[in-house]
């Protein structure tokens, strides 16, 4: 049984047609995911580059949410210290009153008051950590890193801001007497206070200015990888009508080929 032979003008044809519809397919499966290059075999040298350059711009994005947890790590203990700071400027206030009233009424209250103030800003101290971190004690710290091979960070170290010096006023024995004295502390610890403040907000503050570098550097990135994988959605669309209207072309060459064949048979 012998098989069937076309012409050299239909095979011609059929497989002109064949390409297109192959050409269409492709181009339709561009415009679907908007991209040019989908794998590595459309073209290896961008296909990679544009994963290196995703790659870069995830590890950089997990390391802006770590920058963000630091910054609340450091609003935790600036607030805190903001609350401590109130608390002194109540004792000062306090011992500036206990100079010209020294009845033992007077001072039972005082005294009172300044012992609720002390117990009061220790708690403070303590309860002043964010997941797990307290800024406000010596033996804590924090470390962020920037990139995503964390060669650049920031170290944070906590601050001494306990009020345990505020102990050392007699508030009994002699208060009048003693009054200058704690509000003389009371200054101090103000101004070590102001002084811790002051250093978190310059941390706060590179810490802002390292989260919005990093948000600029991944769209940088991401950009990049697009420009090399992203296609050209005008453009696609062009050649999709192009290769319809050479579809079509074809099917009509192939029909008048096959007229031809059969007017010789």
């Amino acid at each position: 049984m012998s098989g069937i032979t076309l012409s050299t003008g239909i095979q011609k044809n059929l497989l002109s047609l064949q390409n297109t519809a192959s050409n269409i397919g492709d181009t339709q499966f561009k415009l679907s995911t908007g991209k040019k290059v989908n794998t590595a075999l459309d073209d290896p040298i961008s296909f990679f580059k544009a994963q290196n350059l995703n790659y870069r711009a995830g590890d950089l994005s997990a390391r802006k949410d770590s920058i963000v947890q630091a910054q609340k790590t450091v609003e935790a203990a600036t607030q805190t210290l903001e609350s401590m700071l109130d608390l002194v400027d109540q004792a000062r206030s306090i011992f500036e009153t206990m100079a010209s009233d020294t009845s033992s009424k007077a001072v039972s209250g005082y005294t009172k008051d300044l012992n609720s103030i002390k117990s009061q800003m220790q708690y403070l101290v303590g309860d002043g950590y964010y997941q797990g971190v307290n800024l406000l004690q010596t033996t804590d710290s924090l470390t962020v890193k920037f990139d995503e091979n964390g060669s650049s960070s920031l170290a944070i170290q906590g601050v001494a801001a306990s009020a345990a010096g505020m102990s050392s006023i007699t508030y009994v024995n002699a208060v009048a007497s003693q009054a200058a004295a704690g509000a003389a502390e009371m200054e101090t610890l103000r101004d070590s206070l102001r002084s811790f403040a002051q250093s978190f907000a310059t941390q706060n503050a590179i810490l802002d200015t390292r989260r919005e570098f990093t948000d600029n550097m991944v769209a940088t990135l991401e950009t990049g990888a697009s420009e090399l994988v992203n296609a050209d959605m005008n453009e696609e669309s062009a050649n999709m009508l192009a290769l319809q209207t050479r579809q079509q072309l074809g099917t009509i060459s192939l029909s008048i080929a096959n007229q031809a064949d059969q007017s010789v048979l």
